[in-house]
């Protein structure tokens, strides 16, 4: 799924151009710009396939990431989703950071270009944010979802290479680093955008959260009532499904 967010670079006309020319891709054109999250949502809705991950144009997935992520969530039935490793690439000197720096493991953790995931997980959670509060330099609607995602399913980590990333002097990484510090083994942010100093950001992380919550009790209460017939069957099965991936049966 190509999805253009009402790009004004070409971007439009050259996935229109590539879904035309390879029966694999399908391309949707935005006619507003909505920002990252809700293209994601976009994409995914008009997907349909039983897996879902995500690809920014900074970034390229490893080869065999794919298939090795796919055998991973087979094989383990109770896992949401899997992690793989990231590299990062084309570091700006002033801004490299060292294979035990925190930070690194801060990105690698928060990031959802080097997750596969089960559609209907992403979906019950609600998607990726998309709410203006959002729509930062800082990226953090990676976090907020992963957080999510953590708090009510299990993720599996695995050492495959799963995304190159390229570290853009403009791009949301660089924003990171340039704007925090280790001392003493502890990230300190020396920067704050307003956003993050009037307690926007914080409350729509916090809206999100319980929103992600309140959809997952409520799906799980909705399950639980055994009805007559093929509506008795079919909540069974999804029951078992939910309870397979939350560790709860």
């Amino acid at each position: 799924m190509l999805v253009d967010d009402c790009s004004t670079d070409g971007s439009r006309e050259l996935a229109l151009d590539m879904a035309r020319s390879d029966p694999r891709i399908i391309a949707v054109s935005l006619g507003k710009n909505r920002g990252q999250g809700y293209a994601r949502n976009v994409g995914v809705a008009a997907s349909d396939a039983p897996y879902v991950t995500f690809l920014d144009q900074d970034d390229e997935h490893a080869p065999a990431w794919y298939d090795h992520a796919i055998e991973v969530l087979q094989g383990n039935p109770r896992f949401a989703a899997v992690r793989g490793e990231i590299q990062l690439m084309d570091v700006p000197d002033d801004l490299n950071v060292g294979p035990t720096d925190p930070r690194r493991t801060m990105m690698f953790n928060s990031t959802v270009w080097n997750m596969v995931m089960h559609k209907v997980i992403y979906q019950v959670l609600g998607g990726c944010p998309s709410s203006p509060a959002f729509r930062t330099q800082q990226g953090a609607e990676d976090a907020c979802l992963v957080v999510s995602l953590k708090q009510h399913f299990e993720v599996a980590k695995t050492s495959q290479l799963a995304s190159r990333h390229y570290v853009n002097i403009g791009g949301a990484t660089a924003y990171f680093l340039r704007r925090t510090r280790v001392v003493r083994g502890r990230i300190e942010f020396t920067e704050m955008t307003d956003k993050e100093k009037n307690g926007t950001l914080e409350k729509a992380f916090s809206e999100f959260q319980a929103d992600a919550s309140t959809n997952v009790s409520v799906l799980r209460r909705t399950l639980k009532h055994r009805s007559r017939g093929i509506r008795n069957v079919m909540a069974g099965i999804a029951f078992k499904l939910l309870g397979t991936f939350s560790g709860r049966r």
